[in-house]
């Protein structure tokens, strides 16, 4: 595994990290203490980031913790020079990408509760065809749910991320930023084109 790890220390919630690269597409995580541990052991991990192929990024933290900011290179990818700055007080809350997105406490229950009925309506599916069927998109927070991946083709744990090869498997809305499924044309919440 190729990655340069940076260890940013303790930071409050809200602080927004910017990261510039210079180079090839990387993955780009923001990841508490807890799950850097988890991340050098090649175990699953939770992050904030993903797959980047724009500069700079912006990704505000979530709550207080010590983190670390990581910038993984996809096996075969090349190289990617890489910079960043803590922006603090006043600094802008938001990435002008969608693909970077702070959902609500509201927003994530909203999603959870979809993802909840997406898996009982697949379930319901299932058991009245007696063939297991997996939903087509993912939403953050429901474990033991796996969907092809659109860039690898894998089987993967619905989640924000392919655990193969990287690929966001959500994106926010640009104008309420609100989680979506990748494959999603409309937003689920305000109706905007994604």
């Amino acid at each position: 595994m190729t990655f340069s790890h940076y260890d940013l220390g303790g930071l409050e919630k809200g602080i927004t990290i910017e990261i510039t690269l210079n180079g090839n597409v990387a993955n780009v995580f923001l990841i508490d203490h807890e799950n850097m541990s988890k991340y050098i052991k090649a175990k699953p991990f939770k992050a904030l980031g993903g797959r980047m192929t724009f500069s700079p990024i912006r990704i505000q933290t979530i709550y207080a913790a010590h983190w670390h900011l990581v910038i993984d290179l996809p096996a075969g990818t090349g190289m990617v020079k890489a910079g960043y700055r803590v922006l603090r007080g006043g600094a802008p809350n938001i990435s002008t990408k969608p693909d970077i997105f702070r959902p609500t406490e509201a927003q994530l229950a909203a999603a959870a509760a979809a993802a909840e009925a997406a898996k009982a309506k697949v379930a319901k599916a299932a058991a009245s065809d007696g063939a297991k069927k997996e939903p087509e998109v993912g939403l953050e927070g429901v474990s033991g749910v796996t969907v092809t991946c659109p860039s690898c083709h894998a089987s993967t744990v619905l989640g924000k991320f392919c655990m193969e090869c990287g690929l966001t498997l959500q994106k926010g809305c640009p104008s309420c930023h609100t989680v979506n499924p990748l494959q999603s044309k409309f937003c689920v919440e305000c109706g905007t084109k994604i």
